[in-house]
């Protein structure tokens, strides 16, 4: 089970407050890559201390939220390589403006 909806929702509006996003890229990565990408880093924020339990029901959440409103949400499967999503998020900029 993912995050309460009402719950990214309600997080969502109260950051953005009266900002209404277009469109968004969610980017999705698994689990092992996260840690590879983790350990990359020079240093760690208290975010990425948290479980992996934790980012897995948070990206659950938005890709329930992004599926119920497939035309502002575009998915990025963010374990490919760097330069084939850099062209699919260039090629939906273009279409969008």
């Amino acid at each position: 089970m993912g995050v309460n909806l009402k719950i990214i929702n309600f997080i969502n509006n109260y950051l953005l407050k009266n900002i209404k996003v277009d469109f968004t890229f969610l980017h999705l990565v698994n689990k092992k890559n996260l840690h590879l990408r983790l350990k990359q880093r020079k240093k760690l924020n208290r975010y990425d201390k948290f479980d992996f339990k934790f980012y897995k029901k948070v990206q659950d959440g938005f890709i329930k939220i992004a599926k119920k409103n497939k035309n502002k949400y575009s998915l990025i499967d963010s374990n490919l390589d760097f330069k084939h999503n850099k062209e699919i998020i260039i090629k939906k900029i273009n279409k969008i403006i």
